[in-house]
Order: C-alpha cells, then structure tokens, then sequence
C-alpha cells in the first residue's frame, strides 16, 4: 500500500496525518478494500481513513510507556516511539466518529506493540478523539477529527 500522508492538524501536543489515497466506505473497510486516488467516484455517507496521531511532547511518550507497563502492555521500547496508526471512521449521515485502534511505531517505523494511546485512563494523552462513536460537532471533540470531516466532507459553500 503506498501511502499520501496529508497534515490535518497540528498544536503543541500532537500532529494528525491523514491518508488521503486510501479512503474506503463503511463496507470496503469491513472487507480490507480501499480505492487508490483514481479511483473517482462520490464518497459514501460513512467512510474509513488512515490516520498517523504523533505525540510531541517528552513527558507524555514517558506517561504513555508508564500506562502501558501498568496495563501490563509491552512498553521497553517506547522511549523511541515517534507515531500511533489508526483508522478514523466517519459517518457523515449521523454526524459521527470512532478512532479504530492499531499500532504503534518507531522513528526507524518498525512496531513497537498494539495500540493503546486512546484507551483505559480518565485523564486521555489526546484529548478528544474517541474510540467511541461520537459526536463530530460536539465541543469536546478535538480540532484534528473536525479537520478531517471538513477535508471530506467540506461545507456546501466549499464545494462551489
């Protein structure tokens, strides 16, 4: 799979990356399909994105390695972790997302173990961005997921 990593939002903690090649409808993704950028056609109601979340600060790499060492999760390496890989899942009907966990990686983007940056504490290392079905619009949601939803779906103004 070739990738087409494209900024979609960054501050002082973090930087989401988008592929914006690799988009697949709700059904696609269920079945591991995913269209290339030739693939023209309109985009379904409920989409699946490649997203790569990567953490900036020091001190939470450190406090993300120290929750995964007490949920008995692999975490040695994590002084090296550089970025998490994931899949966004959008529902433009319902106004919806959910985060789809998968793995985290390196510098040199070698794995380092299974994805658990958004899951378990009450104090999140990314604030919101769920794993849940949630609420696009909703205050909490981060600026990053509503980058995402205007990128694909953008406003009835900006198509014109």
């Amino acid at each position: 799979m070739m990738w087409n990593w494209k900024l979609m939002y960054e501050d002082d903690d973090f930087a989401l990356y988008c592929d914006i090649d690799n988009v697949a409808g709700a059904e696609e993704a269920e079945q591991g399909l995913f269209s290339s950028a030739e693939c023209y056609r309109p985009l379904p109601e409920k989409i699946a994105v490649w997203v790569s979340i990567a953490l900036k600060k020091a001190e939470t790499i450190k406090a993300y390695a120290a929750r995964r060492k007490g949920a008995g999760l692999p975490a040695a390496k994590y002084k090296h972790y550089a970025h998490t890989l994931g899949l966004v899942e959008l529902d433009a009907f319902n106004g919806h997302y959910r985060t789809i966990p998968a793995k985290d990686f390196n510098e040199n983007d070698n794995q380092l173990g299974p994805y658990s940056l958004l899951s378990g504490e009450d104090v999140p290392l990314v604030k919101g961005i769920e794993g849940d079905w949630s609420k696009i619009n909703a205050r909490k949601t981060s600026k990053a997921i509503k980058a995402i939803f205007r990128f694909f779906y953008p406003p009835a103004s900006a198509k014109n």
